[in-house]
């Protein structure tokens, strides 16, 4: 049973994250070598997302930039660059990205502004059978109208739990599909337990380990229109159209203030270019003919916010013809860009798109915001920049420095662990020292949820010549695991990331079992740091004890490196005094070619019922490149083999 991380609000407004892939990235297309078109967070172009249809809501597919005007709070700007992104309706395992076509001398090669997509099914406005119909329904749209390069994320929502981001715009649909079978809670307030609208509920979630960021949101017509409002604003630093497909029954609105609250959240995600495309799930009930009329809110939310509505009792079960329609209306679409003058200051900017001539009707978004300080982001905003560098396919903002991290899996007495080791290199010091940061550790399980986080708030600038090494570990169950270190400078944004997979095996109790060697090289001037724990005290550091005036792990070694050392640890079930006997290789990454390795122990100890040996293995000759070290071991007396793995790059 899935338990959540909760992010505790004045209102409530939760959020769960979910599974995203790291792999796989739009395609481009290669034109002539100029400078790419940048999105919202460049700020001296701006680029705007337009769909035009004909007078009979038939994508008009064939304009060119002389027959657009734009307007940026009133001024008539001149349009630099332009794209037309045209895409043939797409068919159940279609393989080939949408065609972009160049138009005219003036277009550039770019990054396609690619459509992005939330599914979103509103618990509480939902009755069972609509919760079933609005699964079903987002499965439809997700297998027979996306393309592969669509990005896709999952919200819920609810009384108690409030909103819920199971995953994150992704472009694995399998995951996507994952996160849509998961949301099987019960629906409607009445029947989904007691609380009241205050009740603490909104989350980045996980299986074990809680997530909480104090943040506040405003009071108001409701509470939900608080958590929807707070939504909204979130959003508005994920550049480009947010097109939000809302399965729901809707309700009344006839309490004025009620109306008011729902304005404002509709063209707060109007503002953030959010339009819904609301879906009513409601089943035609015979002993009531008229319904409940909920879709009288889903066309006030829809139409304000930029979007449709199908309103309709039963336009759920029509579905395939409404998803169609959906598709048409997103994926074709051009692209006016034009220069704007930096500005730092927040502020939001009215856009209003015209045709010079033709009958035509015109979707773009009304405005845009201008980027703020970073220091200035709401506790939610900074939260969801956080999960953005660290699951993000596609960084909008600048690319993060990277670096180098190990994730190794080991047991003690407690039980399985995965220890994120990482060494923060020199010019990432640099860059960051004399500067307000934080350091954060995320380990996320195979549905991408947040299993484990911890933060700390250091000085760089203390630490300058010297090797600092960053750890963090966490226990963990069997399974698969992504881990990242993140460095972010808390007045910029500007941030450096390392990242790694662990994987923790099942506990067999029998045979031998090695675990992750670290290796070591000669040499010492470096500092630990480790999250959750005092100065060296780490559980790890026991197990993996070597003396620190001789030798310091290694993330990457030097070219002409002749010795580096490992430590072993491994447990047998049979054996107190094992006699193990090792044969290790190196593969290499690209050609597969294998490299025997001289190696010897130089060093057994014994911690409890684990035993850890010390390696030394002879690199002589080895060219630079990235191989894998893979290490065979077998126990003399029983027979018993096991093996590890780790990487390895030589500069």
């Amino acid at each position: 049973m899935t338990k959540f991380f909760f992010l505790f609000l004045t209102a409530g407004l939760c959020f769960i994250l979910g599974p995203s892939s790291q792999s796989g990235s739009a395609s481009q297309e290669a034109a002539r070598p100029q400078k790419p078109l940048q999105h919202e967070v460049a700020v001296t172009l701006k680029l705007i997302q337009v769909y035009v249809t004909d007078k009979n809501g038939k994508p008009v597919t064939n304009l060119d930039k002389s027959e657009f005007r734009v307007f940026d709070n009133g001024q008539l700007q001149t349009i630099t660059e332009f794209e037309r992104h045209m895409s043939p309706a797409p068919s159940p395992g279609i393989t080939e990205p949408p065609i972009k076509e160049a138009i005219t001398p003036t277009e550039i090669a770019a990054p396609r502004m690619g459509r992005k997509f939330f599914v979103f099914i509103d618990l509480d406005s939902n009755d069972l059978e609509g919760i079933v119909k609005s699964r079903a329904a987002a499965l439809h749209f997700l297998d027979t109208q996306t393309l592969p390069s669509d990005e896709i994320g999952v919200f819920s929502s609810s009384f108690m739990r409030g909103i819920v981001l199971h995953t994150y715009l992704t472009t694995d649909h399998a995951k996507v599909r994952e996160a849509i079978q998961r949301i099987r809670e019960v629906p409607g307030r009445k029947s989904g337990g007691t609380g009241d609208a205050s009740t603490p509920t909104i989350v980045v979630s996980g299986q074990d380990s809680g997530i909480v960021i104090r943040s506040s949101v405003s009071s108001g017509g409701g509470p939900s229109t608080d958590r929807m409002i707070a939504l909204a604003k979130a959003l508005r630093y994920i550049p480009g159209y947010k097109n939000i497909l809302y399965f729901s029954q809707g309700g009344s609105i006839n309490d004025r203030a009620y109306r008011d609250r729902l304005d404002e959240m509709s063209r707060e995600f109007a503002a953030s270019n959010a339009p819904f495309y609301a879906v009513n799930t409601e089943t035609p009930d015979p002993f009531r003919p008229g319904g409940t009329k909920g879709g009288e809110l889903l066309a006030f939310v829809a139409e304000r916010s930029g979007g449709k509505a199908y309103k309709d009792i039963g336009a759920v079960t029509h579905f395939a013809d409404i998803a169609r329609e959906i598709q048409d209306l997103t994926r074709n679409y051009y692209v006016l860009g034009y220069p704007v003058r930096e500005s730092w200051d927040g502020k939001y900017h009215k856009i209003k798109v015209e045709m010079r001539s033709g009958d035509y009707r015109l979707q773009a978004q009304p405005g845009y915001f201008n980027p703020k300080p970073f220091r200035e982001y709401s506790d939610l905003e900074k939260d969801l920049h956080l999960f953005n560098l660290a699951m993000s396919e596609k960084t909008e903002s600048p690319m993060p420095m990277i670096f180098a991290m190990r994730a190794l899996h080991f047991e003690n007495k407690n039980g399985a662990r995965v220890l994120m080791l990482s060494k923060i290199p020199p010019e990432v010091i640099e860059k960051f020292s004399n500067r307000k940061i934080e350091l954060v550790s995320l380990i996320f399980d195979e549905q991408d949820n947040p299993v484990d986080r911890k933060q700390m708030k250091p000085d760089l600038a203390k630490y300058r010549g010297m090797d600092v090494f960053y750890s963090s570990e966490a226990p963990l169950k069997p399974g698969a695991y992504r881990c990242r270190f993140i460095i972010r400078d808390l007045d910029t944004g500007e941030a450096a990331l390392a990242y790694a997979r662990a994987a923790v095996p099942a506990k067999t109790g029998r045979g031998l079992s090695l675990f992750s060697p670290l290796l070591l090289i000669a040499g010492s001037n470096f500092v630990y740091w480790d999250l959750g724990t005092k100065k060296n005290t780490a559980p790890w550091m026991d197990l993996y004890s070597y003396d620190r005036d001789k030798f310091s792990p290694v993330m990457e070694i030097p070219k002409g490196t002749s010795r580096i050392f490992a430590v072993v640890p491994f447990r047998t079930f049979k054996s107190d005094q094992p006699d193990i006997a090792y044969t290790a290789h190196l593969i290499d990454s690209i050609s597969g070619g294998k490299i025997p390795l001289t190696s010897s122990v130089l060093n057994r100890t014994r911690l409890g019922d684990v035993a850890v040996q010390f390696l030394e293995f002879s690199l002589n000759n080895i060219p630079p490149g990235k191989y894998v070290l893979y290490l065979h071991a077998e126990e003399a007396v029983s027979g018993a083999i096991s093996y590890t793995q780790t990487s390895i790059v030589i500069r």
